[in-house]
């Protein structure tokens, strides 16, 4: 087999000390993914959550037609000790959701990555558990010892194994996701499997390197021997599937690794008496799935809107999920929007990640600065469950997309999605404001040094961005691309004030326009981050804080279309438009009814009250009046 020839391309000498110490030790056993596990004792596991028998499109779970829809914490529940676990599923469950995603523990963040306020997945030192049990040799990169990666740490599978058992009891359903790649070398540098941080010599290999057949340096068996034992571990919990890694397209993950884990899961179950879904997270936005590995169930996107990729990859007859969103800006309305678009247009599941749930405030209370890349909230999470009530309050494993229904009537500017059960009922979601097209900006202003010495300017962006500070180009990547960061750098003189001017353009998926600094170390320096709006001064006599932006339509900075005073550039623009696209009028859809009696109503997304209701006469195109609405507004429609 081509891929097994591939996962032992290292040296055969090597190859073979690093599986005869794994082996004899007897932490983690045989290295062949053929080999049968052992059955756990307690006799048959209950069938855990699967693809429903009649549409695959969503799942059936304890005997019922089933969506997971969520806004849930950043993945560490387990591997953050100073997390309280039980309180935050007791918040989930009481707030109606009814799925949570966490990683194994193979990968850990510091704190300040992404810029995520008391980031749950960065726990503090000596607060991280891992798989592995720390050795007796001091030099772990965050405090303790370090990693024995061929043995296992019982605490850590006692923990996890209660946080599922605990789920299951509140009937919420656990993404399980084993890997996810090093974004960056900070995060490389407090990984496990990093030769820095274990005793066993293995990882000595670049952070690209890591999820790979032929250059892992030794890690493979590792990778494969955690996944064996997590998945025979876990073989009896029904709320429980496991996605293969998170992000993979970053990071130097090949599909051919991916692949290979998914046959590692396949055989490490088929001595064992459960069978459960694998999910494989494909792109960011949308994209079309080629050559799905055969055991993968669900197909994961992340910032998934528009939901392109559900109609793109509807044919697959697999559960489309938008497994993370986030990233774009701490109001709850786009996460909204994005989840009732999600669902309406087809897709099984939906999560938010959401800022508001940290270690101390596991109740989802905690009130995350404006600077956080993403959402999420206690209202947010209500407005979710009127999604999820929405749902299902249908006999949904019988409806499809179907944007046809809606003839007409769509706000200008707007959508309208439709999932139908032709003849018996529809559901309809309606946006006044959808994703804007392409645009520019430009930001002048002047800054004032803090102090002496070099300054480091960065900018973070989707598409195309520049920076000139004191008339220097310093940034000049003006392409197409997705976000990523760039870096300039100057000398500046403390209690000078220097010229910027800030030009981007956007023309497509996410759009993020971010403008920080790192300022001279001293006593208020060296701290990376926004800049600062008491530094920034609009042009002109005023010297009003802040910098002026100029904002246009079209990539080019040709066609003005607004301006205003902006305190600082740190946007996460998602698609939304940079400024408020003028209110449309009345809503009256035009919808295609078989003939008979059908009920409608119009329904608040924001509250979950019915707004109006009517009795509608079918047997044509019938045109339905919404009552006055702010964003957006759901339709039910069912044949008497």
């Amino acid at each position: 087999m081509r891929i097994l020839t591939q996962s032992r391309r290292i040296s055969h000498e090597r190859s073979q000390v690093i599986v005869a110490v794994l082996v004899a030790v007897g932490g983690i056993g045989s290295f062949s993914p053929h080999t049968a596990a052992t059955p756990p004792q307690g006799g048959s596991a209950p069938r855990p959550i699967a693809l429903h028998d009649s549409n695959p499109h969503y799942f059936q779970w304890r005997g019922r037609p089933t969506i997971l829809i969520t806004s849930g914490e950043h993945y560490g529940a387990v591997m953050n000790l100073d997390f309280d676990y039980r309180r935050y599923l007791d918040t989930l469950s009481a707030g109606g959701m009814n799925y949570t995603r966490v990683f194994s523990g193979a990968y850990v963040e510091p704190q300040g990555a992404f810029n995520i306020a008391r980031n749950t997945l960065a726990p503090r030192a000596g607060r991280f558990i891992a798989p592995w049990p720390r050795s007796t040799q001091p030099g772990y990169a965050n405090g303790g010892n370090r990693f024995d990666l061929t043995r296992w740490d019982d605490a850590y599978f006692t923990r996890l194994k209660d946080f599922i058992a605990y789920a299951a009891g509140k009937n919420i359903v656990v993404e399980l996701t084993l890997f996810c790649p090093m974004y960056e070398e900070m995060q490389w540098a407090l990984s496990p499997m990093n030769a820095a941080n274990n005793i066993n010599g293995l990882g000595t290999v670049a952070r690209t390197d890591v999820y790979t057949l032929d250059k892992h340096g030794g890690l493979l068996a590792v990778q494969e021997s955690l996944t064996r034992k997590l998945v025979t571990e876990l073989n009896g919990f029904d709320n429980l599937f496991y996605e293969i890694c998170n992000e993979p397209y970053f990071g130097g993950i090949t599909t051919a690794w991916q692949h290979h884990i998914a046959d590692v899961i396949v055989e490490a179950e088929r001595g064992l008496p459960a069978r459960h879904l694998i999910a494989q997270n494909i792109s960011n936005g949308s994209a079309k799935v080629v050559e799905p590995h055969p055991a993968v169930s669900i197909f994961n996107f992340h910032y998934a809107t528009p939901p392109d990729t559900v109609g793109l990859n509807y044919a697959l007859g697999k559960v489309i999920g938008d497994d993370e969103t986030g990233f774009r800006g701490t109001s709850d309305a786009v996460y909204r929007a994005e989840a009732w678009d999600f669902i309406i247009a087809g897709g099984g599941l939906y999560n938010n990640l959401d800022y508001s749930f940290v270690a101390g405030q596991e109740d989802g209370t905690f009130e995350y600065p404006a600077s956080q890349p993403g959402g999420g909230s206690p209202a947010l999470r209500r407005q979710l469950k009127i999604l999820k009530d929405f749902i299902e309050g249908f006999d949904f494993v019988r409806m499809s997309p179907d944007d046809s229904a809606v003839r007409g009537g769509v706000p200008p500017g707007g959508s309208a999605r439709a999932l139908t059960e032709r003849g018996r009922a529809m559901a309809i979601y309606v946006r006044k404001q959808i994703p804007t097209g392409p645009w520019s900006a430009r930001w002048t202003g002047v800054l004032e040094a803090p102090a002496t010495g070099e300054y480091a300017f960065h900018t973070f962006s989707n598409d195309g961005i520049r920076l000139w500070v004191n008339g220097v180009p310093l940034i000049d990547d003006w392409t197409d691309h997705g976000e990523k960061e760039d870096v300039g750098r100057i000398q500046l003189t403390a209690g000078e004030v220097y010229p910027v001017r800030l030009e981007y353009f956007y023309n497509g998926g996410q759009g993020v326009t971010k403008l920080w600094w790192t300022p001279p170390a001293g006593e208020k320096g060296g701290a990376k981050g926004p800049i600062p709006t008491s530094v920034l001064r609009q042009p002109g006599p005023t010297r009003t804080s802040g910098l002026q932006g100029e904002y246009f339509r079209g990539v080019d900075l040709s066609k003005p279309w607004a301006r205003r005073a902006d305190p600082q550039v740190n946007f996460t623009w998602g698609t939304e438009p940079p400024v408020p696209i003028d209110a449309a009028g009345p809503t009256a859809l035009q919808i295609e009814l078989t003939g008979g009696a059908w009920e409608a109503e119009w329904l608040d997304t924001l509250s979950g009250v019915v707004m109006r209701r009517a009795q509608v006469a079918g047997g044509g195109i019938r045109t339905l009046e919404a009552p006055p609405y702010e964003a957006d507004i759901a339709l039910r429609l069912r044949r008497q």
